[in-house]
């Protein structure tokens, strides 16, 4: 597995339900990986934060972060997945396809719960570190 994991929204939101502090548990593996966002996953987590002081501790926190873009390529990539997983049946969310197709294109693995990612051909899928 790559060093580099774009940790999904789906992972920050299933931490705060479980009432865990998911910078701490990352923070254990500081080490080992570096931890990433991207604008669409930093967007997804601050704007269900109805607590303006846990949204300025995510927006805090996801600042030290390193926040990935997607380029023009990876734009196309994105694109070409979604045509390809609508032609198998498979309609996977914009937003996902988009955080995929960013690790894909920066060498990243995703760390989700999400099984839409599971289907992305080519992309390193984790729900746990080892």
């Amino acid at each position: 597995m790559s060093s580099l994991v774009l940790v999904d929204s789906n992972y920050w939101i299933r931490m705060i339900a479980l009432r865990r502090e998911p910078f701490e548990e990352l923070a254990a593996y500081t080490g080992d990986y570096d931890f990433a966002i991207n604008g669409i996953i930093w967007i997804e987590v601050v704007r269900g934060r109805s607590d303006p002081n846990k949204r300025a501790r995510f927006d805090e926190g996801f600042s030290t972060m390193p926040v990935l873009e997607l380029s023009a390529a990876g734009w196309q990539r994105a694109a070409a997945l979604a045509w390809q997983m609508d032609r198998l049946g498979r309609v996977i969310p914009l937003t996902d396809l988009a955080i995929a197709a960013t690790a894909m294109e920066h060498d990243a693995a995703v760390l989700t719960f999400d099984r839409h990612f599971q289907h992305i051909p080519g992309l390193v899928v984790v729900n746990d570190l080892p």
